[in-house]
C-alpha cells in the first residue's frame, strides 16, 4: 500500500495551495484573516501569531474600517459549531470593498445576502481523506444592518 501522507506545518498550506490563491487575487490590498503562517496578502491577522508582522486580533471583530481591502482571504478553524460560523464570515465580508473577493476556506461554504458566490474549489489531500471547500466570493452590496441579517416584513 502506497503511503500518501504529507509532512507539513500546521500553520500553512502546501505548495500548490498557496499558489492557486494567489493566482486568484485580484488588484489591490489584501486582507488574510487566520493566516497561520502564510505570507499570502498585504495584511495579516491570527489570534495566536506567529509573526510580530501579524495583528493578533479575533475574525469575528477585526480592527479595520469597513470596505478596507480589495481581497479577503479567510481560513477559520473547521471546528466552529454551526452558530459560530456567521460572524467571522459577516467580518470578512464587512472589511471587503464592494466589487472586492472573499476567498473562504472552510469545510462548509457560508452565505450573505451581500455577496454573489462565483467559484467553489474542493481540495482532497489523500484518498478518503476530509476535503476543505474554497468558496470565492464577490461583494456585490453595501453590508446588512448590524448581526449581518436582514429581516423581510
Amino acid at each position: 500500500m502506497e503511503k500518501v501522507a504529507k509532512w507539513v506545518k500546521s500553520w500553512e498550506w502546501p505548495q500548490e495551495i498557496n499558489e492557486n490563491v494567489k493566482l486568484m487575487l485580484e488588484e489591490g490590498e489584501t486582507l488574510h484573516i487566520c493566516c497561520g503562517t502564510s505570507e499570502i496578502g498585504d495584511v495579516f491577522v491570527d489570534l495566536e501569531p506567529q509573526r510580530p508582522d501579524i495583528v493578533k486580533a479575533d475574525m469575528r471583530e477585526l480592527p479595520f474600517e469597513t470596505n478596507e481591502f480589495d481581497n479577503v482571504i479567510i481560513d477559520p478553524p473547521w471546528k466552529l459549531g454551526y452558530y459560530q460560523r456567521f460572524r467571522p464570515f459577516y467580518e470578512a465580508v464587512r472589511v471587503t470593498k464592494i466589487g472586492g473577493l472573499i476567498i473562504y476556506n472552510a469545510t462548509w461554504i457560508p452565505y450573505a445576502k451581500n455577496t454573489e458566490l462565483v467559484d467553489v474549489y474542493v481540495r482532497r489531500d489523500s484518498h478518503w481523506g476530509n476535503v476543505s471547500v474554497f468558496s470565492i466570493f464577490r461583494k456585490t452590496a453595501e453590508d446588512p444592518p448590524k448581526g449581518g441579517i436582514v429581516h423581510s416584513t
